[in-house]
């Protein structure tokens, strides 16, 4: 079931005037998010789409940082809320349930002892607070539309069927009964359960996550308790061509009568990485026998169904200078629209950034991309009509703060140009993977 799917020089002068024409990468996929966020579960609750994820990009495995949940209406825009009261360390892979009393459970991977937690909140986004140990790995809640029940599906080749009484004290905290999966395949990790037409499909990881030959697969069963049948072949598997290395623990999206997988595959420049990886999506379809085949990557999902997202990106690969930067993260990079390429310092040294509009424009909003958003930073936004007098939009120069914080930076204003002053940060350099510009959309 394979798919078919100006050499930088540095000069002494201040700034660098870079080549207009943008390296294009347009084989390679798009990361959904900006930065290294791994173990994607995508929900939908009301109007707004919940993308959790696991903080990648820190050592020795790569996975300790804040924990973030992704939000969005279109698909396309999305911003970072970290989840109150989750552990600053420690969490992987977690994904969250709402049950029939209408609290939002959320069940993850502790890093330390490798074992599964429940935590439970009043909203999607917290406050949440620990309320059960029940081990298991790479733990992930499966509601049945079959049996009305909450299942959680665990690596340990495992299915808890949990508490169901909304009325108990350990509703969907507790495990009513333990069903061993049947069935005979590569069962690693990342364990995923969904459901269609008669049909329960199990996917999981096969292979090691460190490993370029990790990949997705499933099998298919016509009950939960299995048997499941093995497909055999990979869903989805490394693919350098199109810059899919080592991809792996995924989600589903159903959308407008049409299937998505979500999930990270690793940083190409990093790669084998278990550490340093980022939230993709692929279409899938469905062959009459029920066998999945996975479809296009998918660099934006709200433009592929066509939402329409109220402003359009007015930096998005015009003229930027840099007063410095990386031969391997150049200045371009910060507005080429891509979430895996960005622009870089070399350590202790500050750095500007100014991109030219090329015009005036109504201007609605500032999004500032560092490479880590839990990471403080201290930086100043200004902007200008004529590059010579310039007005203050933000200024967190003298207060460093973590920079999913002022991420975007909403204001009504008018400018030509857009500069970026980071003067510190906690790795001490600078690194941006995109400065958007975001002016009116729709009608452009």
């Amino acid at each position: 079931m394979r798919h078919q799917l100006l050499s930088l020089l540095r000069p002494a002068s201040l700034l660098v005037l870079l080549a207009l024409l943008l390296p294009t990468r347009s084989h390679a996929q798009n990361p959904l998010l900006p930065g290294y966020f791994a173990d994607p579960s995508i929900k939908k609750f009301g109007d707004t789409y919940y993308l959790y994820v696991t903080t990648d990009g820190y050592p020795p495995y790569g996975n300790d940082g804040l924990t973030f949940v992704w939000t969005s209406t279109n698909l396309t825009d999305w911003q970072p809320q970290v989840l109150d009261g989750m552990p600053y360390k420690s969490v992987w892979a977690p994904a969250v349930i709402k049950g029939k009393n209408g609290k939002y459970y959320l069940y993850c991977q502790n890093s330390v002892d490798y074992k599964g937690y429940v935590y439970v909140a009043d909203s999607p986004t917290g406050h949440y607070a620990r309320v059960a140990h029940i081990g298991g790995f790479d733990i992930e809640p499966f509601e049945d539309p079959v049996s009305k029940k909450i299942y959680v599906v665990s690596a340990s080749q495992e299915i808890f069927e949990m508490d169901n009484d909304p009325a108990s004290p350990t509703y969907l905290t507790k495990i009513a009964r333990t069903i061993s999966v049947k069935g005979h395949f590569d069962f690693t990790e990342a364990p995923y359960l969904f459901y269609r037409k008669g049909l329960y499909y199990l996917m999981w990881a096969g292979g090691r996550c460190w490993q370029k030959s990790y990949n997705v697969r499933y099998a298919v069963a016509k009950s939960l308790e299995g048997p499941y049948v093995d497909a055999k072949a990979p869903l989805l598997e490394n693919d350098e061509a199109h810059g899919v290395i080592g991809p792996g623990h995924n989600s589903m999206l159903e959308v407008e009568g049409r299937t998505f997988l979500l999930y990270h595959r690793q940083d190409p420049a990093k790669a084998p990485t278990c550490g340093f990886r980022f939230t993709c999506a692929s279409e899938l379809t469905f062959g009459a026998d029920g066998s999945l085949k996975l479809g296009a990557y998918v660099n934006d999902l709200g433009q592929l169904l066509g939402a329409k997202n109220p402003v359009v990106n007015l930096a998005l690969n015009k003229p930027v200078f840099a007063n410095t930067e990386l031969p391997t993260n150049r200045a371009i990079h910060a507005v080429d629209g891509r979430h895996d390429t960005r622009w870089t310092t070399s350590p202790n040294e500050k750095g500007t950034l100014t991109v030219d509009l090329q015009r005036e424009e109504p201007i609605r909003r500032v999004e500032v991309d560092f490479e880590y958003p839990d990471k403080q930073v201290t930086f100043r936004v200004e902007y200008s009509t004529d590059n010579e007098n310039w007005v203050t939009l933000v200024d967190h120069s003298n207060e460093a703060i973590p920079a999913y914080r002022a991420m975007a930076i909403d204001k009504d204003f008018r400018a030509r140009y857009v500069r970026l002053a980071v003067t510190n940060s906690e790795d001490r350099n600078a690194s941006v993977w995109e400065l958007k510009v975001l002016g009116p959309g729709f009608a452009r």
